[in-house]
């Protein structure tokens, strides 16, 4: 069968199987080249300069029989590219790859959780072998006949990813390191669904603006949940110890620019000329007492006038907004601890930001107070920007935060507002460029 013909009869049934409710992923797809591609087992999306979406017609034949199946395969793929699993880790290894899977797979049922919706997952695994039943969910799940073959540490991690709980990469890679690797069984690639080679090719500039702009609603790494938006506001404590001279260094350089200040590391106070009533021997303005006594026969020696006088004004203190997301958990303690020695040079509030933006004072900064929902949105942040009137910003995050929206750029350039960056050392500052904000990179952080 000639291969183009495959290609546009597999890209009409993707389109037709895909469901309205995800136009996000139905945006993201449109920037992908779909083609029939045996040279993959399953399916497999390629991230060079001309980005394609490759799939296997022979699996589909032979695997996705229900309707809906061939939606899942392909949403799970782009779930890769859009977690960014090929950006957290500098090279996954086998125990990766199944903990992404994992994840990936009790995300999309949690999406769709109707039985035909994960009908390729319940076809694909078995629900008493283990690993390969935490890449499912379990018999008759959601209903009365619901059944948990898994016991231990194992069942525990299964219900965690299939229920309201949550649980994480790490916890997951722990247990297949501890229950599988350490009994010799070799973990494959054979029994994943999409592709798990090494990504050495740069990424499409398009797609990955598409991505970001994806990525940054969601918790990363660290939260596992099927929620796109992130969850509440959630309390935690950081228990601060080490210093990071290094970080501290370039955050001071970084709020020195944004504020003005002096040699001895204080805000300056500047010159600020401010209007002041005084009285002159001529008219210098409209003047309405003096012409009542002009009317009245009588002429003022004196004149009412606006002058400006001199005053000395602080500079205002710059605000930081530090990113407290999922995908910053490896960093936000170190930061904690580099904001510290700095707390005299920024507001009296450091405004924590997620999907929402929750304000600490200087102590609970230094008590490693911390609130978050594990998602992120650059849209709060500029929303709390403008109705607080904040005039200089410090933003530490990494830059996956999405795109400033178009509103508020206006408001915020009519506003003259100073927008700059500290970013992690394996961010980006793209976001801060409809603002030309200027941006540090902040060096490795260990935790």
């Amino acid at each position: 069968m000639n291969q183009n013909f495959e290609s546009r009869q597999l890209a009409e049934k993707i389109y037709e199987s895909f469901p309205v409710t995800q136009p996000a992923f139905g945006q993201l797809l449109g920037l992908l080249d779909i083609e029939a591609s045996r040279d993959v087992p399953t399916a497999a999306v390629t991230l060079g300069t001309r980005s394609r979406l490759l799939i296997n017609p022979d699996f589909i034949a032979d695997k996705c029989k229900g309707p809906f199946d061939l939606c899942i395969l392909v949403l799970h793929e782009l779930y890769h590219v859009v977690l960014g699993h090929t950006r957290l880790y500098e090279r996954s290894t086998p125990v990766h790859n199944w903990a992404f899977d994992a994840v990936i797979n009790a995300q999309l049922s949690q999406l769709f959780p109707e039985p035909h919706q994960t009908s390729l997952f319940r076809h694909s695994y078995s629900p008493e072998v283990f690993p390969e039943c935490m890449l499912r969910p379990p018999e008759g799940w959601r209903t009365k006949e619901e059944k948990w073959h898994l016991g231990g540490q194992a069942g525990e991690v299964h219900k965690a990813l299939y229920t309201e709980n949550s649980t994480s990469y790490e916890e997951l890679f722990r247990l297949l390191q501890t229950l599988v690797l350490s009994d010799g069984t070799a973990l494959g690639s054979e029994q994943l669904l999409g592709s798990h080679g090494d990504e050495n090719e740069a990424t499409d500039p398009e797609l990955l603006n598409e991505i970001r702009g994806i990525i940054a609603q969601w918790p990363m790494v660290e939260q596992r949940s099927g929620r796109d938006l992130g969850d509440a506001l959630t309390p935690k404590q950081l228990v601060l110890r080490r210093k990071h001279n290094a970080a501290v260094g370039i955050l001071r350089n970084a709020l020195s620019r944004l504020a003005d200040v002096g040699s001895d590391g204080t805000l300056s106070p500047r010159v600020s000329l401010c209007p002041s009533d005084s009285l002159l021997p001529y008219r210098s303005q409209v003047d309405r007492r003096a012409e009542v006594l002009s009317a009245s026969g009588q002429e003022p020696f004196f004149f009412q006038s606006t002058s400006s006088q001199a005053s000395l004004a602080r500079s205002e203190r710059v605000h930081i907004y530090l990113d407290v997301s999922g995908s910053m958990d490896g960093v936000i303690k170190p930061l904690y601890e580099a904001l510290i020695p700095l707390l005299g040079k920024v507001a009296p509030k450091i405004h924590l930001f997620s999907t929402a933006v929750s304000d600490i004072a200087h102590d609970e900064l230094k008590k490693g107070i911390l609130h978050t929902t594990g998602g992120t949105s650059i849209d709060v942040v500029t929303d709390h920007i403008l109705k607080e009137k904040v005039r200089k910003a410090l933003i530490v995050t990494d830059g996956w935060v999405g795109n400033i929206p178009s509103s508020h750029l206006e408001k915020l350039k009519k506003s003259k507002v100073k927008l700059y960056g500290a970013i992690t050392s394996n961010g980006e500052s793209q976001f801060l460029n409809p603002v030309q904000g200027k941006a540090w990179k902040l060096p490795a952080l260990p935790n």
